[in-house]
């Protein structure tokens, strides 16, 4: 993982450990040793999010072998044994494919929990710790204008109704198309890989569609945050 991938998914990770309130947090501390112990939190949490993960892999992985078991005792083939089943053609109906489905999810469930070493091996370098306090601290000090942007940009949805993690990666993604000399598109590019890890399918179209007006709107000549 490129090092400023690495710090912006810290970033992400850490705007959960922060109180809501912008005005109770303060900046200062955030630059000595509570924002260590801030980001240590934040790797937890990722640790939780991947236990939670590999048990829906391990669900995923037990539906798809009842299924198969079961489909291969009522197989009419197998209907008039008395013993042990014998091996039958596999299925191709749309049922089937979803649980090939299920196995694939299961796979990158699995690939997210060995992740969790690199992360905090990341973590360790300097570089990373500065370009995610730096954002961070960039959040922070624009919080309200971060989010009235947004608020603007997605008038039909109510900004403190919307999921969190999707609300997160599109604050952290305007915070850096903002207050940033990072190429928008490159901005908008990481959120949406942010998006594909810890969001859902609509949750990606949705954080493409609102960062996308984000990037038409600071680049008109008139914008000032």
């Amino acid at each position: 993982m490129e090092k400023r991938s690495a710090a912006r998914e810290m970033a992400f990770l850490v705007l959960f450990q922060l109180p809501q309130k912008t005005d109770r947090v303060d900046i200062t501390k955030l630059s000595k040793m509570d924002f260590h112990a801030i980001c240590l939190s934040a790797i937890r949490t990722l640790a939780d999010h991947s236990s939670s993960n590999l048990k829906k892999a391990e669900s995923f992985l037990l539906k798809t072998e009842r299924h198969l078991m079961e489909y291969q005792v009522n197989h009419p083939d197998n209907e008039m044994l008395t013993e042990a089943s014998r091996s039958v053609a596999l299925p191709t109906s749309q049922d089937f494919l979803e649980q090939i489905n299920n196995c694939y999810q299961a796979i990158n469930l699995l690939k997210e929990a060995l992740q969790i070493p690199e992360t905090y091996w990341h973590y360790q370098d300097t570089d990373i710790q500065e370009f995610t306090l730096s954002l961070v601290i960039k959040y922070v000090d624009h919080k309200e204008q971060i989010q009235q942007l947004i608020r603007e940009l997605s008038a039909n949805w109510d900004i403190d109704r919307m999921n969190k993690v999707d609300r997160k990666i599109i604050e952290i993604a305007v915070a850096e198309i903002t207050q940033t000399d990072i190429a928008p598109a490159v901005a908008v590019s990481e959120a949406v890989k942010l998006a594909n890890k810890y969001s859902t399918p609509e949750g990606v179209k949705f954080i493409n569609g609102v960062l996308a007006d984000v990037v038409k709107t600071v680049s008109s000549p008139d914008y000032s945050l």
